[in-house]
């Protein structure tokens, strides 16, 4: 009969089902990552390697028409484990389900858009301005009514074929975009 352990706990669970509901309801928000000595901390030019490829993936994706504003979702099919991890590890809405071999964490409001602009060294990571007017396209994290969120996920893809096994991680990023024109003061 096949066993399912937590990774975080050690109790064993007889379906992969019982033990994704143990994992939601006794570790919801857990932060700790088992594996985590197994991850190389990655180099600065990788680090700037992957934040330049998301800048340019969101920015591909403001516009300056009503057709180019809401949510927004970008991938990057090939994004190692142990970048997403050394990006957002100290985060406060950092979780890790060891179950699902998945990683998120979230930012929200004008808290989440200063965070950001730290955690990419670019303080205009989010928004584009056309070349001939003042109307910029912008990732939307706070308005006078809401506030919104930039949702960052990272999972894993196994795909096993003639006794082989390919691994395939991928982030994923959520969020809502808007566009206006603004007065320069």
């Amino acid at each position: 009969m096949a066993s399912f352990r937590c990774k975080l706990c050690f109790k064993d669970f007889t379906t992969l089902q019982k033990l994704l509901t143990h994992e939601r309801n006794k570790h919801r928000h857990n932060k700790m990552v088992p594996h985590f000595y197994s991850l190389v901390q990655p180099s600065s030019e990788q680090m700037s390697y992957y934040i330049n490829s998301f800048i340019v993936l969101v920015k591909k994706r403001l516009g300056f028409s009503r057709h180019a504003v809401g949510k927004k979702r970008l991938s990057i099919e090939t994004f190692p484990e142990h970048v997403f991890v050394y990006f957002f590890k100290d985060e406060e809405t950092f979780k890790y389900s060891p179950a699902r071999h998945k990683y998120q964490c979230h930012f929200e409001g004008f808290a989440g858009a200063t965070r950001l602009k730290q955690i990419f060294f670019y303080d205009y990571w989010d928004f584009r301005q056309h070349p001939l007017t003042n109307t910029k396209g912008y990732v939307l994290l706070e308005d006078y009514e809401n506030k919104y969120q930039v949702k960052f996920t990272w999972n894993q893809t196994i795909l096993t074929e003639n006794n082989r096994e390919f691994v395939l991680g991928r982030m994923s990023c959520n969020f809502v975009t808007d566009s206006g024109e603004f007065q320069e003061k």
